[in-house]
């Protein structure tokens, strides 16, 4: 048994593809749950944040509400008045503390309010920065043949910005018996015909070389399967708008791969010979 079996069989299953790690899954990273997140979910789960602080120092200011002094707007509990306009820095009430205890309370809800607004308004800013996923891979990889043959791994993107200094890479990652009964993970890099652009528009298409070198003709493609192997590529660039830095992953599994078939034709020429990209052919494939 492999070493990713053993572990799905007496442990948690390893995530290998993080980047499409749902949400829901990252309750142990708060603040990567928020940005991943829905916008409708991330915007009731601040109002609930907000709500939640308020309330425990309401409840907090009640045990002393009698040096509370003003009145209340809209007969509303002077301690939640209070808790509002402490932890959002406001004076929409005429309520003022009378007692040590009572500001003491609205000092530290000022400082909470600081600090949650703070965060949540980092990550809105994050949230609204982010390139989520600008780029689709090819649902398979395409190997014209395993004697000297090639594996190609395509991409598109449909956004208009374009990436800079970008740099490809493509990974294999199986399982090795470094001894009997002993398995680990390993990592092997596989050489590229072209490992980079100065210029990525809108679709690339990654080429592997199927030769001596390459463990993939080495290994074959049953002794890979047995090894739970999958295909890792990478993109690395630079958006040319706000020159943020801008990485993207995809795995790809061994039923992915398609033996003996090649990528259809993805761009064309319109009637003025100007070259366009078709999107959705991204996934068409023909036999080698």
């Amino acid at each position: 048994m492999s070493f990713l079996s053993k572990l799905k069989h007496h442990g948690r299953s390893i995530q290998q593809d993080s980047q499409h790690t749902p949400w829901y899954q990252l309750w142990r990273q708060p603040l990567a749950a928020l940005i991943r997140m829905p916008w409708s979910l991330f915007f009731l789960a601040m109002g609930l944040i907000y709500l939640a602080v308020v309330l425990v120092f309401t409840a907090i200011l009640s045990f002393d509400q009698k040096h509370l002094i003003g009145a209340a707007t809209m007969a509303l509990p002077r301690p939640f008045l209070v808790a509002v306009d402490a932890f959002f820095a406001n004076s929409f009430d005429a309520i003022v503390p009378d007692s040590l205890f009572t500001y003491l309370v609205g000092v530290v809800d000022m400082i909470a309010g600081l600090i949650t607004l703070s965060t949540l308004t980092a990550v809105v800013f994050s949230r609204l920065s982010s390139n989520d996923t600008p780029l689709r891979f090819s649902r398979h990889l395409c190997i014209t043949s395993l004697d000297e043959g090639h594996l190609f791994c395509r991409f598109v993107t449909s956004d208009p910005s374009q990436w800079l200094n970008v740099s490809y890479s493509l990974t294999l990652i199986l399982d090795d018996e470094v001894e009997p009964g002993i398995w680990q993970r390993r990592t092997r890099s596989l050489a590229l015909l072209n490992g980079g652009t100065p210029q990525l528009s809108q679709t690339a298409t990654l080429t592997h070389p199927l030769d001596a070198n390459s463990p993939i003709q080495q290994l074959g493609l049953d002794e890979l399967r047995r090894r739970n192997a999958v295909l890792m590529p990478l993109v690395e660039g630079v958006d040319e708008i706000t020159g943020a830095g801008l990485l993207q992953t995809h795995l790809y599994r061994m039923a992915d791969v398609l033996n003996g078939h090649r990528f259809g034709v993805l761009v064309s020429q319109d009637s003025q010979g100007r070259k366009r990209v078709n999107i959705n052919r991204l996934n068409q494939v023909v036999p080698a």
